[in-house]
């Protein structure tokens, strides 16, 4: 994981974002495979696919970056 005195750039910042909303993921993935109680399960599931949301537009704002556009 990136330290805070190596964010420099809109670039890190959004890369940071992406790894956190990841791991994010993946932990409410893996909460919900071991949940076993049904409302609970469907929330975690509910959260991991925000998270995966959240990933999506990240990338796409570090796509556009990387591509000169405008983020917004």
């Amino acid at each position: 994981m990136a330290q805070e005195s190596d964010i420099k750039t809109p670039g890190d910042i959004l890369r940071l974002a992406l790894e956190k909303e990841t791991r994010a993921r993946d932990a409410y993935r893996e909460l919900a495979t071991h949940c076993s109680v049904d409302f609970v399960r469907d929330l975690l599931l509910k959260l991991e696919n925000e998270e995966y949301r959240h990933m999506r537009m990240i990338r796409d704002m570090l796509g556009k970056l990387e591509s000169g556009k405008p983020l917004v």
